[in-house]
């Protein structure tokens, strides 16, 4: 690989980490002012319904993360974090994690069942343009990068599998995707003490 490639991957990298610590930073800021400015009683005559029924927050996580990652995994992070509603917090973002994955997966495979359909393609699908030549760049490098920042994992995984990526392949680039839920996790425990 050419080094003026591997700089380019560097900085595509680098800003989209950027991005995710700077949405990070924003969503944890939100946060810490909302438990600041309202009471418990508040935030459940807010979010009671939801907020304490485990089975439609976890079905809100996977539409979400089937859906493109509509809303930002990290809001269920701090879910979690308040309610320790699926288990101890650790083990609650394992089945965010899993689930996360799993979702990446289901769009691959999606991905690669369409792959040779008449009817898909970036002209009908606009929406998807950019990621299709994003992923024409940097292949399965782009798996890594959306594993990791707020490039939407799901949207990038059907683009793996549309784009012909080796499922092996895949499955291990993705493992970066857990990595992410965890180290995420570590940050969020270290503000619950502020």
């Amino acid at each position: 690989m050419s080094s003026k490639k591997t700089r380019e991957r560097a900085r595509f990298l680098l800003v989209n980490l950027l991005k995710s610590f700077f949405y990070l930073a924003l969503l944890v800021g939100l946060f810490m002012v909302f438990r600041h400015f309202s009471t418990e009683e508040q935030r459940y005559a807010w979010f009671g319904s939801v907020y304490d029924n485990p089975a439609l927050v976890l079905g809100i996580f996977v539409g979400s993360e089937i859906l493109f990652g509509i809303i930002p995994p990290e809001v269920f992070m701090l879910w979690s974090l308040e309610t320790g509603s699926i288990g101890p917090y650790f083990i609650s973002i394992a089945v965010l994690a899993l689930i996360s994955y799993g979702a990446g997966f289901l769009n691959f495979r999606l991905g690669d069942w369409i792959r040779d359909k008449d009817w898909v393609s970036p002209a009908r699908f606009p929406q998807l343009k950019k990621y299709v030549h994003l992923f024409e760049k940097y292949g399965g490098y782009l798996v890594v990068v959306a594993s990791i920042t707020p490039l939407p994992f799901s949207a990038i995984s059907l683009l793996a599998g549309v784009g012909g990526l080796n499922t092996r392949t895949y499955l291990l680039l993705s493992l970066f995707r857990i990595l992410r839920y965890f180290a995420y996790a570590f940050i969020l425990t270290g503000i619950d003490g502020l």
